[in-house]
């Protein structure tokens, strides 16, 4: 799952459709969390019967963990983001898609219902990627929310595109074949 403000037409979005034919990227509105919420299950329930691995990059890392927690799955998050209502206020107001250059409004009630999608339990297996250089959210965020809980993995370097792609893929194929 793309982050905030991206889509399926990032640069890691196409890295992993070249590597993974057959993926699903979900194009979700990452502004309004019930809209996010509606189309991303949506796109997973219908998947549910087939082998599945969650998979999201910051703000899709929040909704990959969350979403795997709801339904038992696998998950791997990439410099997760997992309090949105925190990373994102530098960003209410008007807000547009990086990609699709589609427009929209974030605001502090949005920020606000991001507490209803934090579902009880746990995924079935987490594998959290999250470089020391990343920019955006610091790494110490998912040390505090992941040790003892995930694998956990802390390149030093890097940034928030997640540099080490290397990395990346090779954890998807652990798990894809692990699952």
């Amino acid at each position: 799952m793309p982050g905030f403000n991206s889509s399926p037409l990032s640069e890691k979005s196409k890295l992993l459709t070249a590597q993974f034919p057959g993926i699903v990227i979900p194009d979700y509105n990452s502004w309004d969390p019930e809209i996010s919420y509606a189309q991303l299950t949506h796109c997973i329930e219908p998947l549910l019967s087939e082998k599945l691995l969650l998979t999201g990059s910051s703000l899709g890392g929040f909704w990959a963990y969350h979403l795997a927690s709801q339904y038992k799955l696998p998950c791997l998050l990439i410099n997760p983001c997992m309090s949105p209502e925190i990373s994102l206020q530098r960003y209410v107001g008007p807000v547009e898609n990086f990609y699709t250059h589609e427009t929209g409004l974030l605001t502090k009630h949005h920020l606000a219902q991001y507490q209803r999608f934090r579902f009880p339990g746990k995924p079935r297996y987490i594998t959290v990627l999250h470089e020391q250089g990343d920019e955006l959210i610091p790494y110490q965020e998912s040390v505090k929310n992941f040790v003892g809980k995930a694998k956990l993995l802390l390149p030093g370097a890097g940034n928030h595109r997640f540099a080490r792609t290397d990395l990346l893929l090779e954890n998807i194929r652990l798990m894809t074949r692990r699952f």
